[in-house]
């Protein structure tokens, strides 16, 4: 009788245990996407309008919102159709030249040539192109609006970068870069497969 009792109580345990890791919310959980696409319906309702609008891809996007902690995820792949949120990761923020030790959030932005700031604004993702950082591949980037009108000709791109880690750091910030949107080499590879599939791809990028 006792080890009848012992063994019901043990399955007890195991199944609790295991009801609690199916309920438990990682990065990757459709509970934590959810979550997240509720913080930014706003912008994706804003990317959704501006891509049909301008006749640009109204399936996916990439968006960075440069108000959060360098050290956490604010770069998003967006799927436009079911408003969902696909991929996150980190990415860096422009270094503003003479404001090199604000590492931890982007405070400053510039549309303007040698500022080495982070632009804000509707752009769309160009063509591929040959990069000396990373895996030596980046993409081009069309500004769409007064506030970033210049990111071809400051040669602002999205290529990867060695020194951006896969995971998040917070509390630690990340590298700053020129004013290009730098991310990892393995989520470099991610938006590519993503570039190669699908043209005119809007990014988005706000504070």
């Amino acid at each position: 009788m006792n080890r009848i009792i012992i063994f019901l109580l043990i399955l007890t345990f195991f199944s609790c245990a295991n009801k609690e890791s199916q309920l438990a919310v990682s990065n990757d959980s459709p509970v934590a996407e959810e979550l997240l696409e509720d913080t930014y319906l706003s912008q994706i309702s804003a990317i959704k309008e501006f891509a049909k609008t301008h006749k640009k891809n109204e399936t996916i996007a990439f968006m960075i919102d440069y108000s959060l902690h360098s050290g956490k995820n604010r770069f998003f792949v967006i799927d436009l159709e079911k408003q969902r949120i696909l991929k996150r990761a980190l990415v860096c923020h422009g270094s503003c030249k003479k404001d090199a030790k604000n590492n931890e959030k982007a405070k400053n932005f510039s549309n303007k040539n040698e500022s080495f700031c982070t632009s804000l604004g509707m752009a769309v993702m160009g063509e591929r192109a040959y990069s000396q950082w990373g895996k030596n591949y980046k993409y081009w980037i069309d500004g769409l609006e007064k506030s970033n009108s210049n990111m071809r000709k400051r040669v602002v791109v999205l290529h990867a970068w060695e020194h951006v880690p896969d995971e998040e750091i917070y509390p630690k910030p990340l590298v700053m870069s020129w004013g290009c949107p730098t991310v990892s080499i393995a989520f470099l590879d991610e938006l590519d497969a993503i570039l190669k599939k699908n043209k005119d791809v809007l990014l988005y990028s706000f504070d």
